[in-house]
Formats: structure tokens, C-alpha cells, sequence
């Protein structure tokens, strides 16, 4: 856009709706512009395209994708995408105004930081980046021109990762959009000061590491003024990014504190496999000098307020289910709900379908040594009587896969520390302590009621008797079978996945079975199958294995509630699973 063009949109209006007031910004592709929204009366970003890129079919769809990919994660670290649309054939996108400077003239200004600040600013750009990769999406394109320092909720330094215009999805080749691939192999897309080594080798793989690199290159700018690697030309640059070994800050920094030096240099590893394996793992090393905590579970822990709202909802109904049957007789008052720590249920989520070798899935991670010795150092004897007094019953034709169980309790360990892990298991009752003291391995066999009494001990011992703890564990497992939905030749969609549904679970659970009763356009009913009363907890920890399944793919803002069940009296189990559809 050439200045007297720019000039003469200044003062234009675009849409009808948004006054261009200021130009912000003017990059290789578009121009930025403050604008006044006349509808609702506040000031916006507008950005938008250059004629001569509008025609470019390539830079349009990657204009697309980036609407749509920071639209799709919703985080507060994220900017906040909040119209597209077309103006006299120019794309445009309208962002939340930021009323704050890009992270690289700050750098320009002040760097070197304090330890304490860059850590700060680090991990709330890794807390967007935690969201974004939940989301499957990969920004690519991390430097600190792309970060904007805002002042937000007394925090002077709150980051908003913005241009997610290199953006892809966490699966070779695909856009955001329609699986095309919209740069050719071995293309570097970014800027190459900020590039991991492997994509200046050519390898292009869409992984989290890589924006980890390049955060990790950020936080090292910010604390030594200058970037681990630079030079005059890109392909000596390249050069330095793929061979030399980064400086360790304290070669530039002499008050670099004991530890830090080793968290840096793990992200800016040339081998990407001895990395920072996520961007909250990062964060985590971050915080004993000053970063803050990045909680991964977002999606998990506060999924939204409908989901929120959904299990509140359950548990009246359950509250009033119990009281009238404890009043006419039907349970005998010990089984009915009694909160916090001592609340017992031993019902079953009985569902009857057949077990396949969830082994390929099966994961080893360091904390499984310290699980299995939580395991065998739990108690037999000197149980709490309120367990003793009502162990569950075993059916031997309802089980699950020790892989499941293993990866509700590496839940446990990552969000309440190791010790939880060995109080949950000292609180299961004998029953289950004698099948935990063995040990279990990914492909044993355990009792389904066993299973529903670690969970129900966990939200007994851990939750907050809203049932969010229960869905959590939930997802935990789900996250052990989205790998499953991904072996088919061709990407699955939302509709294959609810399709493929009963054989993902079946991978996992004997006992268990859904099946999709009605699929439609942004909508379906799945149907939790057997002839059997479904304690309420089990319900909600399988709401939130189908829940955590199938946010995994490409649907957007999927969610999925428990409309009947039979532990409240209904007469059958239903989850209603609905997305947005373009």
C-alpha cells in the first residue's frame, strides 16, 4: 500500500462500520489501523490487505487462518479476533485495540531486563502458546514484534500473542481451513533469528517445540540484550542456528541465578527431543525466578460455563434423586452423597462392549516409577471404616486397561504434586489397595468398579464436590485415546470421530460401549449403552472422555453434556454433543 493510499483510507470507513482513524502499523502484506467500531462505540485494530496481495489466493487464505486460528483458541493472552469480512473485495480483520508496545521496542529500549520481569513476560506468552497448542494450533511466526506488552489487571507487563498469520495445525501439511497445504516443503515460514534448527535443516514437522525455541530465544534477548545468534546474512545466520552451540547466559549475564542457565539452554537445544517438551513445562521452570504458573488444564479445569453450569445441574439433580429415595426406602441412607472427604458410591457405569490393545497408546513417562511405588506402599489395613464399610462389587466382565488407570493417576501427580497421588491411593479401601500394592501395567485388566472407586476417592479427597474434579479425570483418559482417532489413512472429521467412537472406547474399557444414535449438522446424541443404573460420578468421568476424544478434532468450540442419565432416575444415559460448523 503505497503511502498516498494509505493517506486517503485514513478518515474511510470500512464495512459501514469501522472509521480508520490512524494507521498503527504496515507490513509486507497489509496495513493496521486504529478505527472507531460506530456500532459499538469503541476504538478496534483493523487489518487490511494491500490490493495488490488481495487478488494473491495464497495470502488471502493465510489472512483467513489467521482469523480463525486466534479466534479459535479464546485465551486471555491470545488478541482477541472479533470481525472479518469484506470490503470493496479487500479482506480485512478486526482485532481488540492494545493500548501498548510491541515486545520488541521495549527490548530496543530497556533490555537487559530483570530476571524477575522477563521470566514474567516469557510465561504469559507461553501460557497463550499452553492454549494455542491445546487448540492444535502452532504459531510458527513467535519474535518479540508479535508480542504486545499491555497493562492488564494491575500487571504492567500482560502479553497478547498476536499475527497468527504462519499459523498451522499440529498435523503435517493442513491448514486451518481445508487441509491444504499453503507453503511448499522445506519452505521456512518466520523469521530465521527466531527459527528452531531443525526447520532451517528442512524439517518442517508441525511441533510445540518449535514455538518453545522461539520463546526460549525471546526470554534470552530479554536478559542479555541481544539474541544467542546473529550475523550479517540469513545464510550465515542458518549457519550459526544449526551447528554453533548457544552462548549460556551467564557467559553474558554474571547475575544469571543458579538454575536458570540450564532452563535456557533446554530450550534452545539443537535437538528438539531434549527440549522443553511443552510450552507449560517451560513456564513451570520458570516460575522459582519470577514466571507465572501456566495452568494446561484451562480447557480441562473451566471448560466453559455451560459446562460448568451443566455439572452444577447434575448434582442438584442428583442431591434431590438420593433424598427421594432415601425417604421412600429404596438405598439405605449410608449411600447417599455426603460431600467432601467421605462421599462414597459404589453404582456402576456398566456398559457392555469388547476390549481391543490399547498398548500402541500406552505411555511411559518419568513419574511412572514414582506412581507404581505409591502403589505398592498403599495401606491394607487401618482403612477409613466409611470405605471398609462399602467395598465396591466386583463384576469380572466389566473392566479397564491398566493404561487408563495409570493415566488418571499421572493426572493427579502434574496438577496436586506426588503426595496426592500416594493419599488417593491410601484412601481407595482394601479392595482396591490389594490390586494397587501388585502394581498394574498398561495392558492389565482391572475391575470397572475399582476404576469408579479411584475416581470417586480423588473428587472425595481433591475436588471441590462440583464434580469438575471427575470430568478432569475424564479428559485425562480421553487424552489417552486421541492418538486412536488418528490412525485411519485420511484426517478424521468431528463426524468420523463420533462414528469411530465406540471402537476408540472400547480400547480402553470392557464394559463400556456408546454408540451415536443421530448425527447432524453441529449436532448429535450419543448413547451410553446397558441395562444397568450408572452412578452419577462415572457418568461425568465418561462425559469427560468423550468430551476431551472429540475436542480433538477439527470441530470448533465443541461441547458435550449429560442430558438424562440413569443414576438420576432417567431411563436411559444420553450425552448431547454439539460444534460450531462452518
Amino acid at each position: 500500500m503505497t503511502p498516498n493510499e494509505t493517506e486517503s483510507l485514513v478518515g474511510s470507513t470500512i464495512a459501514g462500520r469501522y472509521h480508520l482513524v490512524r494507521q498503527l502499523g504496515d507490513g509486507g502484506v497489509g496495513t493496521v489501523f486504529k478505527a472507531a467500531d460506530q456500532v459499538l462505540r469503541r476504538f478496534v485494530a483493523v487489518k487490511l490487505l494491500h490490493r495488490s496481495t488481495a487478488d494473491n489466493a495464497a495470502t488471502v487464505e493465510r489472512f483467513v487462518r489467521e482469523a480463525r486460528s486466534a479466534a479459535a483458541i479464546g485465551h486471555p493472552n491470545i488478541i482477541e479476533v472479533i470481525d472479518f469480512g469484506y470490503d470493496a473485495g479487500r479482506p480485512f480483520l478486526v482485532l481488540e485495540y492494545l493500548k501498548g508496545q510491541s515486545l520488541s521496542q521495549i527490548i530496543a529500549l530497556e533490555a537487559p531486563f530483570r530476571v524477575e520481569r522477563a521470566c514474567a513476560i516469557a510465561t504469559h506468552a507461553l501460557a497463550g502458546l499452553s492454549a494455542a497448542h491445546a487448540r492444535g494450533i502452532l504459531h510458527r511466526d513467535l519474535k518479540p514484534a508479535n508480542l504486545m506488552v499491555i497493562s492488564r489487571l494491575g500487571d504492567r507487563d500482560f502479553v497478547k500473542v498476536c499475527d497468527f498469520g504462519f499459523a498451522t495445525l499440529l498435523t503435517p501439511k493442513r491448514s486451518i481451513h481445508d487441509g491444504r497445504a499453503l507453503t511448499p516443503a522445506r519452505t521456512l515460514v518466520g523469521t530465521p533469528a527466531y527459527a528452531a534448527p531443525e526447520r532451517l535443516r528442512g524439517d518442517d514437522r508441525p511441533d510445540p517445540r518449535v514455538d518453545v525455541y522461539a520463546i526460549g530465544v525471546v526470554l534470552f534477548e530479554m536478559l542479555a540484550g541481544r539474541r544467542p545468534f546473529d550475523a550479517p546474512t540469513f545464510a550465515e545466520l542458518a549457519q550459526k542456528v544449526r551447528n554453533d552451540p548457544p552462548p549460556r547466559l551467564s557467559q553474558v549475564r554474571r547475575d544469571t541465578p543458579a538454575g536458570l542457565d540450564d532452563v535456557l539452554a533446554r530450550a534452545l537445544v539443537k535437538d528438539r527431543d531434549a527440549r522443553w517438551p511443552s510450552a507449560e513445562a517451560f513456564a513451570a521452570a520458570l516460575v522459582p525466578f519470577g514466571g507465572k504458573r501456566v495452568d494446561n488444564q484451562q480447557d480441562d479445569e473451566d471448560p466453559s460455563d455451560v459446562f460448568t453450569m451443566d455439572l452444577l445441574r447434575l448434582r442438584r439433580r442428583e442431591t434431590e434423586h438420593r433424598h427421594r429415595l432415601t425417604t421412600t426406602g429404596s438405598i439405605p441412607p449410608s449411600r447417599s452423597s455426603q460431600g467432601g472427604a467421605t462421599r462414597t458410591d459404589s453404582d456402576s457405569l456398566d456398559i457392555h462392549v469388547s476390549v481391543e490393545d490399547p498398548s500402541s497408546t500406552a505411555r511411559t513417562t518419568a513419574s511412572d516409577g514414582r506412581i507404581q511405588d505409591a502403589m505398592r506402599a498403599t495401606l491394607v489395613d487401618g482403612m477409613p471404616p466409611t470405605f471398609a464399610a462399602d467395598e465396591p462389587t466386583i463384576d469380572p466382565t466389566r473392566s479397564v486397561r491398566g493404561a487408563v488407570m495409570l493415566e488418571v493417576l499421572r493426572f493427579v501427580e502434574q496438577k496436586f504434586g506426588p503426595r496426592a497421588v500416594r493419599d488417593v491411593l491410601q484412601h481407595v479401601g482394601p479392595t482396591a489397595s490389594t490390586v494397587f500394592q501388585r502394581g498394574v501395567g498398561p495392558t492389565d485388566e482391572i475391575p470397572l468398579a475399582l476404576f469408579e472407586r479411584l475416581v470417586l476417592t480423588i473428587d472425595a479427597k481433591l475436588g471441590n464436590d462440583d464434580m469438575q474434579l471427575l470430568a478432569s479425570c475424564g479428559r485425562a483418559v480421553g487424552d489417552l485415546f486421541v492418538p486412536m482417532f488418528r490412525e485411519a489413512p485420511t484426517p478424521p472429521t468431528i463426524e468420523t470421530m463420533l462414528v469411530d467412537l465406540p471402537r476408540v472406547v472400547a480400547r480402553g474399557f470392557s464394559g463400556v460401549g456408546v454408540r451415536s444414535r443421530s448425527i447432524g449438522r453441529g449436532y448429535a446424541t450419543v448413547e451410553v449403552l446397558d441395562a444397568a443404573d450408572h452412578a452419577l460420578s462415572t457418568c461425568v468421568t465418561f462425559l469427560g472422555v468423550v468430551d476431551r476424544s472429540l475436542n480433538s478434532g477439527e470441530a470448533r468450540d465443541l461441547e458435550v453434556s449429560c442430558t438424562t442419565c440413569r443414576a438420576l432416575g432417567d431411563t436411559e444415559c444420553l450425552l448431547h454433543v454439539s460444534w460450531f460448523t462452518a
